[in-house]
């Protein structure tokens, strides 16, 4: 069993080396034609050094203190979001980034880590029997992206149009999430019914789709910019910020807990990559939604 373990660890390992070095490094050695170097090169697909460093680093901690089948479908839904990056990109329209909405999120993040800090001091989930009380509970929730307007920021301030190309790379990048369910846990996928997928995605929109991606990718990750931050740093905070946020749903928390969490951290990272493709908070929350309807 122990040598089992290894070898996988020793497995996934080489497949992180492969995809973050070794596939850059043979496309840059037989594609590029310019006669620039392997870093500026990487600038052009929008990945800089320091994402590099990231992606690495979420993709071991997803290994060693998560799930190590996950690996694979998030190296793919990275590709994807790599290959197909011009066909989201949007030049019609920009985010528009001020800092109020910076100072908006500080106010919305206080209000909703109470909330949840609240429920589970109570235990208040245990309770709920009903999908009924589930959206009640979850009302208060919601609510907290309209504290924006305390500081004369709007839902409307946000994009929310989706052209039909980037619905068909959340679409893409959505099937290959799937490919950890297909050799990973094909129970779960074959137990979804139709019916069920649809409630479920509906309900994931209602939350926490729409409460998440306006919080993070709207408020913060727009504020962050507002004050100059370069992309890659904005969306590498707010995805960190983002994962961590999640520690509130664990019953017992630790420094496992910040570890555990690097899989919601890389989710928000590519959340974030999209909306700064796209200008919009629309594909984010579809993708969101399709991912959080099967776990």
């Amino acid at each position: 069993m122990q040598e089992q373990i290894i070898i996988t660890i020793i497995q996934y390992t080489v497949l992180i080396c492969f995809s973050i070095i070794g596939i850059p490094g043979i496309v840059y050695r037989v594609f590029s034609k310019e006669k620039i170097g392997f870093l500026k090169w990487i600038g052009l697909y929008d990945i800089s050094l320091m994402e590099l460093f990231f992606i690495t680093i979420c993709l071991f901690l997803v290994l060693f203190f998560n799930n190590f089948s996950r690996i694979l479908p998030l190296i793919l839904m990275l590709y994807a979001l790599i290959i197909f990056k011009y066909q989201m990109t949007s030049n019609k329209i920009k985010i528009k980034n001020e800092k109020k909405f910076l100072y908006a999120f500080i106010i919305i993040i206080f209000v909703y880590m109470g909330i949840n800090l609240y429920y589970n001091y109570i235990n208040l989930l245990d309770t709920i029997n009903t999908i009924n009380q589930y959206r009640l509970v979850q009302l208060p929730l919601t609510m907290t992206i309209f504290l924006g307007y305390l500081l004369r920021v709007r839902l409307k301030d946000f994009n929310w149009s989706i052209t039909f190309r980037a619905l068909f790379v959340v679409v893409l990048v959505y099937i290959l999430y799937l490919t950890y369910f297909l050799f990973y846990d094909m129970k779960s996928l074959m137990q979804s019914t139709p019916t069920y997928f649809i409630k479920n995605f509906v309900q994931q929109i209602y939350y926490p789709s729409i409460v998440e991606e306006v919080i993070f990718r709207g408020y913060l990750l727009s504020g962050l910019l507002a004050f100059g931050v370069r992309e890659d740093k904005s969306n590498i905070i707010q995805a960190i910020v983002f994962g961590v946020i999640h520690v509130l749903g664990f019953k017992e928390i630790s420094i496992i807990s910040f570890l555990v969490i690097s899989f919601q951290v890389f989710l928000g990272y590519l959340f974030g990559k999209i909306y700064l493709s796209t200008k919009s908070l629309t594909p984010c929350i579809i993708l969101h939604a399709l991912i959080d309807t099967l776990k």
